[in-house]
């Protein structure tokens, strides 16, 4: 009798483990979403910033850019001002976002990857915890069952 009672105590006591584990480990992994959460608000500052910036750009320049109908003012003025415009983005682009010996179009080009790449990853991460989340609540579970089971 005495070691079916003390089985008994250690399976309770196995049970109380994985709860306690599930609870560390939710509470690392809720750790984590909120600094990861804190990284990619950040970028979505930024992001949203330098959007809001050309935007900005676009709007001032349409009006200088654009004749009442939508169509481009033509004549010295017209093409002037696209070449000012085009020399703005491009400084910009050069400044802010080109590596060493790389042209603004292979920056664009390559910002606008690193940007897709970066959300495809976090859209990953987050299945990723997802479905580990999900495995450890079953996997806990099914410990609590099996010890109800064996009381």
């Amino acid at each position: 009798m005495k070691n079916n009672k003390t089985n008994q105590k250690e399976i309770i006591v196995m049970a109380k483990f994985a709860d306690h584990m599930e609870k560390i480990t939710g509470g690392v992994v809720e750790g984590y979403q909120k600094i990861e959460d804190g990284v990619v608000t950040g970028y979505k500052k930024i992001e949203e910033g330098v959007v809001e910036g050309f935007t900005g750009i676009v709007d001032k320049m349409s009006g200088v850019m654009l004749n009442e109908d939508g169509s481009l003012k033509t004549g010295k003025v017209g093409e002037a001002v696209v070449g000012a415009y085009k020399k703005v983005e491009d400084a910009f682009v050069s400044t802010f976002m080109a590596k060493e010996g790389e042209s603004v179009e292979e920056a664009k080009a390559r910002v606008t990857a690193d940007t897709e790449a970066r959300q495809a990853k976090i859209k990953a991460d987050a299945e990723a915890r997802e479905a580990a989340q999900k495995e450890m609540i079953e996997k806990s579970l099914e410990a609590s069952r099996n010890a109800g089971v064996r009381k």
